[in-house]
């Protein structure tokens, strides 16, 4: 039997979620929005969420392509590239846990060897599909 081919990492509610594919891309759907990052950005990403969530805000933290802004009273901001986030605190601190969850399940999946076989990188031309295409077409 195969095994699914996406799967729900962690979910806010219909709109706001995370899952992964078998082809190794994590899949952040914020509204009408999904960004996809591959296993080791989206490691990155949840590592640079987790430190502005423990320094608390403000706080600043880069890594590569990759920016989290947090602040206090004002919108808190994701960068990735030139794709830019920028969240109230209460959504924030949702996408902080969700991300840390979406993570400790992917490493679980992974650990599980249920997509053992499967490509930890997709293949190269799919990744350079996604990346001219950012966002869905709807």
């Amino acid at each position: 039997m195969r095994t699914p081919h996406f799967i729900r990492l962690a979910r806010i509610d219909e709109e706001r979620f995370i899952s992964a594919c078998r082809h190794g891309l994590v899949h952040l759907t914020w509204a009408r929005a999904t960004v996809r990052f591959s296993r080791d950005e989206f490691r990155r990403l949840v590592a640079l969420l987790s430190r502005a969530a423990s320094a608390g805000p403000p706080a600043t933290f880069h890594d590569g392509a990759f920016r989290v802004t947090s602040r206090l009273d004002a919108e808190s901001e994701l960068c990735a590239g030139s794709w830019v986030l920028q969240l109230p605190p209460d959504a924030w601190h949702e996408l902080t846990g969700a991300a840390r969850e979406a993570l400790h399940r992917l490493e679980e999946i992974l650990a599980s060897g249920i997509w053992n076989g499967e490509p930890e990188d997709a293949q190269s031309h799919l990744i350079e599909a996604v990346r001219r295409v950012p966002f869905s077409k709807n």
